[in-house]
């Protein structure tokens, strides 16, 4: 071959890959660009929430003029208010934190016609003094946001679109920018939701996200930090003990909260929304007479973080005002969520692990204040959320002392063993599970084959042929008159014809294969198919009448692949 050839296919060669090259580097970049954009726009979101919700209508709720009698009242107004909002908003359910744990194992889709509800409901909540924090929406924002990117199906992502990285990516931009805190919103995105495991899948979006969305919130509204406290001084012996300690009771508090939080949100499913609302808003109103009894400062009302802060700092305060003051906010927050409000428990559960710190640092006998409400606060919080990792780097970050990792991570790993399969976050599950496994726990419906149509069991087969063609959607079609017959299993119509000849009918080759109700887990329809050994059932609707085909292969989800 001559030189010169030689050279030019060599030349053509490496211009060709520098071409893919840099068509793979601009989809990396073009990638980084949506990644940024949405945690651009949730930081946006979200600041707007905070300025309205807090520097505003709860800022005013708390005014040093407010009357005492408003400020009973407020709760109650607010709640009514997100209840109005959530039923004429489409009938909207009140979670948040918790539709993002779903929406990540695929248990069901986030509608972006319910945000706007949702926010409506949750400025009214918090904005009115429920007992709960603008981080269940916010997480809720950034996930709706960046779930309808990944269905987008952007070319850029690829497959990543499948993967719900935006949807985690979102989620940490909502945690991000709601407390100053990138990192910690990246951790919570990515632990919860998992008791025992992360997302990992999902970590550069995350970091992405949620840096570009701290960075517009605080060019917004200031990056002052959410726990002013400083570090105190002591022995070795008395920080390893009391971490473990304070790591025990802050786990058992963690596991009793949970399962206070749960039986509160299952109560709109025991009493009508007519006998909650004027029950809580009692209950809220009487909490608030309390604490000003307690501290002369109305904490029950909204998040409370800066003045419970400020009430753990004091070293004159009580035991008994502690535990007080503990049990009304717990009393607080769960009458919020029993009322359908719309917030978060991430600062609830900050709240509660302070007082408890405090507790423990006062049997402890610690003249200063600083590391055992911070410990605490880490031990609540990991072990509410089950999320560890983020609980420590909440600490780090919203106090920006380093001499709180040690204590805290110790105190975090402790509480983690006392809260068995507890979370305050429902529907987390345990582990990352298998492709399987994971589609064998969506609702059948998610697995059915659509629009297969269902024969008459008097149809001629010939007939039946001719009008399925050459390559039919599913191996079987169910059959029908008036209710469910049965099931045709397309392969088995070669042997009715040779049986029955070539008048045979769908009656003559269908099985008497039950079929699944619509609703259903695709676990039934598993058990179903392999208690009747086929390979096919079929879907009906409440009525008895078919509405699709679950296959083998619509299970296992191989029927999607190119």
């Amino acid at each position: 071959m001559p030189v010169s050839q030689s050279f030019r296919e060599g030349f053509e060669d490496t211009r060709a890959s520098t071409r893919a090259n840099s068509v793979t580097g601009a989809s990396g970049v073009a990638r980084f660009a949506i990644y940024g954009a949405l945690g651009a726009v949730v930081g946006l979101v979200v600041a707007t929430l905070e300025w309205i919700t807090v520097d505003g209508l709860l800022h005013w709720l708390l005014a040093d003029d407010r009357s005492l009698l408003v400020m009973v009242l407020a709760p109650g107004v607010g709640l009514t208010i997100a209840a109005t909002v959530l039923h004429f908003g489409g009938r909207t359910d009140s979670s948040t934190s918790d539709s993002y744990v779903g929406a990540f194992h695929k248990r069901h889709e986030l509608n972006p016609f319910r945000l706007g509800p949702k926010l409506a409901a949750a400025v009214a909540t918090v904005g009115g003094g429920g007992a709960l924090g603008m981080e269940g929406p916010s997480v809720y924002t950034g996930a709706v946001l960046g779930q309808w990117l990944d269905n987008r199906k952007l070319t850029v992502l690829g497959r990543r679109s499948s993967q719900r990285i935006l949807l985690v990516a979102g989620a940490a931009a909502g945690v991000s920018a709601i407390f100053r805190a990138p990192a910690t919103g990246v951790l919570f995105a990515l632990e919860a939701p998992y008791r025992r495991d992360i997302a990992r899948h999902a970590l550069i979006p995350a970091l992405v996200s949620s840096s570009v969305s701290y960075l517009v919130f605080v060019f917004l509204l200031g990056s002052e930090r959410l726990l002013p406290i400083q570090a105190a001084e002591f022995s070795i012996t008395d920080e390893v003990m009391g971490s473990i300690f304070l790591g025990i009771v802050g786990g058992l508090a963690a596991r009793g909260l949970a399962m206070l939080f749960h039986e509160a949100k299952e109560m709109p499913e025991r009493l009508q929304l007519s006998v909650r609302l004027p029950l809580v808003a009692a209950i809220l109103g009487l909490a608030v007479l309390a604490a000003d009894a307690l501290v002369s400062m109305p904490v029950t009302l909204g998040p409370a973080a800066d003045q419970i802060t400020e009430i753990v700092l004091d070293p004159t305060v009580s035991i008994g005002v502690l535990l007080g003051l503990f049990a009304l906010r717990a009393l607080a927050t769960s009458a919020t969520l029993a009322a359908g409000g719309v917030g978060g428990v991430f600062l609830p559960l900050v709240v509660q692990g302070l007082l408890l710190g405090r507790v423990v640092g006062m049997l402890f006998d610690s003249q200063t204040v600083g590391l055992f409400p911070v410990v605490g606060l880490a031990a609540v919080l990991g072990a509410g959320y089950r999320t560890p990792l983020a609980a420590v780097m909440f600490v780090a970050e919203t106090t920006g002392r380093a001499e709180f990792v040690i204590p805290a991570l110790l105190a975090t790993a402790v509480s983690q063993a006392m809260m068995g399969e507890y979370s305050v976050s429902s529907g987390q599950v345990g582990e990352r599970r298998g492709h399987l496994e994971q589609r064998l726990d969506l609702p059948v419906d998610r697995v059915t084959i659509e629009n297969v149509g269902y024969l008459s069991p008097s149809d001629g087969l010939l007939e039946v042929v001719d009008r399925l063609g050459g390559s039919p959607e599913s191996p079987a079609v169910p059959v029908a008159d008036t209710e469910y017959r049965g099931l045709l299993v397309l392969h088995d119509i070669a042997k009715a014809l040779h049986d029955h000849g070539l008048d045979a009918t769908v009656g003559d080759a269908m099985r008497d294969i039950p079929a699944i109700v619509s609703g259903s887990q695709a676990m039934d329809a598993a058990r179903l198919m392999n208690h009747n050994d086929t390979a096919a059932v079929a879907v009906i609707d409440a009525e008895g009448m078919p509405i699709g085909v679950v296959s083998a292969l619509s299970l296992t989800g191989l029927r999607d692949l190119d």
